[in-house]
C-alpha cells in the first residue's frame, strides 16, 4: 500500500501523518520497531530500497516514510523506477509525505497521484483557518470570541503552526474565554521581523546576534517547533528565489507573497551560495526530527544548528 501525502497546508497533513502513524503502531507494532523515517535529502537510496524490501523485526508489518524526497533528483527518480520495475510487498507501507507543494510535472508526482490514497492538504481559507482556530481553542478547554477569531486569522493568515502556538500561550493566560484585547496584547507579532534579522545575521556570520534572537524568542514563549516552521519557511523561500529570474510582482503572484517579501528575501538570498543555503536547510530538517522525537533540549539543538550555520 503507497500513501501519498503532500500540500501547502503542513500543519494538517503533520496531523494525518502521525494519525497514520499511531494507528499503525496500535495495531501492528506498539514499540515502533518498524516504523522507518527517511529524512529529505540526507536518506540514502541504498537504504530506502533495503527497508523497503528486507523483513521486518519482530514483526511482518513495516511502514516506511519518506519525507521531502522531491527536492532531491536522485532519490525522486530512484523511487520512480523503483516503482515501475517491482510491486511492493503486502507487508509493507510506503508513505510518501511532502511538506509543500511537489512539483506536479513530475513522472514521480503523476504516478503516486494516481494512487487509491492520496491526500492533498492544500491552503485554507479564512473561514476553514477560523474553524481551525475554534478548535484549538475548544482542545484546550477555552471560548473565543468571534471578534478574537478574525483577529487571530487575519495575524496568522495560513500558518497554522502559527496559531497553535499563539492559541497555547493564549489558553494559559485566560481563565475562560479569549478576548480581542487578549490577542492584541499577547501575539507574537514581532516574529517575522526577527526572522528576517535572523537570516541577516547568519549571512553576515553574526552568531551572538542570531544566538540573542533565539533566546528572546523561547524565552517569550514561543513553541520551539513553531520557530522552527518559521525558518523553514524562510529559507525554503531563499531557495526558491535564488537567482530566480523575473520581476518581483510576477514572481510574487506566482508564490501567493507579497512583492516585498519577495523583494527582501531576493536580496538576502544573494548574500548565500545555494550550496550554503541547501546545507542549511538539511541541518534544520535534522532539527526537526530531533524536536519531534524529543531528542534534548531545545534551546540546545537550537544552538547546535546556529554553530553549524555560523563557521
Amino acid at each position: 500500500m503507497i500513501l501519498f501525502i503532500h500540500g501547502q497546508d503542513t500543519y494538517s497533513s503533520r496531523e494525518y501523518l502521525e494519525r497514520v502513524i499511531d494507528k499503525f503502531k496500535q495495531k501492528h507494532d506498539p514499540n515502533g520497531e518498524n516504523v522507518l523515517v527517511f529524512d529529505g535529502e540526507d536518506s540514502q537510496w541504498e537504504k530506502v530500497v533495503g527497508a523497503i524490501t528486507g523483513g521486518g523485526l519482530f514483526s511482518s508489518k513495516k511502514l516506511i516514510i519518506l519525507k521531502d524526497i522531491f527536492a532531491s533528483k536522485e532519490l525522486r527518480e530512484a523511487l520512480n523506477e523503483f516503482l515501475d520495475a517491482h510491486d511492493l510487498d503486502a507487508d509493507v507501507s510506503l508513505i510518501v509525505y511532502e511538506g509543500a507543494s511537489p512539483d506536479k510535472r513530475s513522472s514521480l508526482f503523476k504516478k503516486l497521484n494516481k494512487g487509491k490514497f492520496v491526500y492533498a492538504f492544500n491552503a485554507l481559507d479564512g473561514r476553514a483557518i477560523e474553524q481551525h482556530i475554534t478548535r484549538m481553542a475548544e482542545e484546550r478547554g477555552k471560548k473565543i470570541e468571534p471578534s478574537a477569531i478574525r483577529e487571530l486569522s487575519i495575524i496568522c493568515g495560513t500558518d497554522l503552526w502559527r496559531a497553535k502556538s499563539e492559541i497555547e500561550k493564549l489558553a494559559s493566560l485566560v481563565s475562560d474565554i479569549i478576548t480581542i484585547n487578549d490577542v492584541k496584547e499577547n501575539t507574537q507579532g514581532k516574529l517575522e521581523n526577527d526572522i528576517w534579522q535572523f537570516v541577516d545575521a547568519i549571512s553576515s556570520a553574526n552568531k551572538k546576534e542570531a544566538l540573542n534572537m533565539l533566546d528572546a524568542q523561547l524565552e517569550s514563549g514561543v513553541e520551539p517547533m513553531y520557530l522552527l516552521s518559521m525558518m523553514i519557511r524562510q529559507f525554503r523561500l531563499l531557495i526558491t528565489l535564488h537567482n530566480a529570474q523575473g520581476v518581483d510582482s510576477a514572481l510574487a503572484s506566482s508564490l501567493s507573497l507579497h512583492p516585498f517579501v519577495v523583494k527582501k528575501t531576493r536580496q538576502q538570498s544573494g548574500r548565500f551560495s545555494i550550496e550554503k543555503l541547501k546545507a542549511i536547510y538539511q541541518a534544520l530538517s535534522r532539527l526537526d526530527s530531533a524536536l519531534k522525537s524529543s531528542k534534548g533540549d531545545p534551546k540546545v539543538l537550537f544552538t547546535v544548528l546556529i554553530d553549524s550555520m555560523v563557521k
